[in-house]
């Protein structure tokens, strides 16, 4: 047995000599044997060996008698032990966690503590339990990948036995362990699966567990390739602020879904599904240019024409209204822009900028207010081309939505005066001799 876990251990490249390995033992027979074949194996592997325990405080006196147990057998052989605790029932009450995926958070938190690689008891027949309940539960392909020998810092050194020969060598050897009590209650789903579906499998076939574990290492070959490409299409696809969908929509959908999975995980948001991954792909194929849909975590996926952004919710920017002087300067540091207005008898030269503008003196109420202020419902301009509400207008010129509550309208009682940088409503320019008021639109460094 300790030969191939140590061929298994070599294969994988999980240890390497010198390196420290954290056992971690939570006192069941598969723990107590990762850390007595460790330490058998300590000067093959050129390695040191430590250990640590989490107290996940669920099963009253039985898990303090666990810790207890662990702290005895480490102190007997001479393993340093590290032992942490949390309060697992408290956080799945906060995040609506079940009990087993908040232990199993708070459990590998604490391993990411120690600095060190840290080697878990998995076994074949876990892997197979594995998969079996992501295909219940409904999976992808990496689903189908099982537990993998190496994530990070954590190594799986028993994924090369079966729970049969673990008990095997447990006995051969003479290890003491202590019984979780929950593992006989049919309380949970891989409970039941291990107790019910796994025997009536393996009367099939004997193998199964050596079978699924060869299974998923084909599997796991595949999962990573088309991952490669995945990211290679998601690197094509890349704009200055987004992706493109038009780069997506020419790529399989086996890499499409793939990459807008990476995409979506760069915001670590919670409780991402295959619902996020399928609302994001029918924003790439809306005809919408401004669609979005809603994410986890306060965020928001939106369309910008091609480009596909992921951004935190918040309200569409706007600024509030401003009221200029009419015969003299106006800041407005929420746009980065000096407003100047100036009254002249008779204007000589028509101004023809997009920053520039001359209205009609009589077509302004000399008591009047002049303000600049994002679009209003019902707001039109007449340009060159014809009358069009700014709403389509800005449609037509491809603003995003999200940011045509930040573009400047000149406006006062009788309504739109001039867009900038867009144009002026003609209606409301001067003529040349006429009596005008120029405004003039000019960015600043804010």
């Amino acid at each position: 047995m300790r030969n191939k876990v140590f061929a298994y251990c070599r294969k994988e490249r999980l240890i390497s000599p010198g390196d420290t390995v954290v056992c971690a033992v939570s006192g069941g027979i598969d723990s107590m044997v990762l850390l007595d074949l460790l330490c058998a194996l300590r000067p093959t592997l050129g390695i040191t060996v430590r250990a640590a325990h989490f107290n996940h405080c669920l099963r009253g006196q039985e898990s303090d008698r666990d810790e207890a147990f662990v702290r005895a057998v480490c102190q007997a052989r001479g393993v340093a032990l590290a032992a942490g605790s949390g309060d697992v029932a408290a956080r799945a009450a906060e995040t609506g966690e079940s009990i087993e995926e908040a232990a199993r958070k708070l459990r590998y938190a604490f391993f990411d503590t120690l600095g060190e690689t840290v080697a878990t008891a998995h076994n074949a027949d876990d892997n197979l339990e594995t998969v079996l309940l992501n295909l219940v539960r409904g999976t992808s392909l990496a689903g189908l990948c099982g537990i993998a020998p190496r994530r990070g810092r954590i190594i799986r050194p028993l994924l090369c036995l079966t729970r049969a020969e673990i008990e095997q060598y447990a006995q051969e050897n003479g290890l003491a362990h202590v019984e979780d009590s929950t593992n006989a209650q049919d309380a949970c789903v891989r409970n039941r699966l291990r107790h019910h579906v796994v025997p009536l499998l393996k009367a099939e076939n004997p193998t199964l567990s050596e079978t699924a574990l060869r299974a998923c290492a084909l599997v796991r070959e595949d999962d990573r390739y088309l991952q490669a490409a995945a990211q290679a299409l998601l690197d094509a696809a890349a704009l200055p602020c987004g992706c493109s969908c038009r780069a997506l929509r020419e790529a399989p959908a086996a890499l499409r879904t793939r990459a807008l999975r990476l995409l979506l995980q760069r915001i670590r948001a919670p409780k991402l599904s295959a619902s996020h991954i399928l609302a994001a792909e029918r924003l790439v194929f809306s005809s919408d240019p401004s669609a979005a849909c809603s994410l986890p975590g306060g965020w928001t996926m939106r369309r910008e024409y091609d480009a596909l952004l992921l951004e935190q919710t918040a309200p569409n920017p706007t600024f509030p209204p401003v009221r200029l002087n009419p015969d003299g300067v106006t800041q407005v540091p929420e746009l980065g822009l000096r407003i100047t207005c100036r009254r002249t008898k008779k204007i000589a030269v028509i101004p023809k900028t997009g920053s520039t503008f001359a209205f009609k003196c009589d077509t302004i109420d000399e008591d009047g207010v002049l303000l600049l202020r994002p679009r209003q419902t019902g707001d039109a301009l007449r340009l060159p081309g014809g009358t069009r509400t700014l709403k389509r207008l800005f449609i037509d010129r491809k603003i995003p939505a999200a940011r045509r509550g930040l573009v400047p309208v000149l406006a006062d009682g009788a309504g739109v005066l001039a867009v900038y940088p867009i144009g002026a409503n003609l209606d409301r320019l001067a003529e040349a001799n006429e009596r005008a008021i120029i405004i003039t639109i000019e960015k600043e460094d804010m």
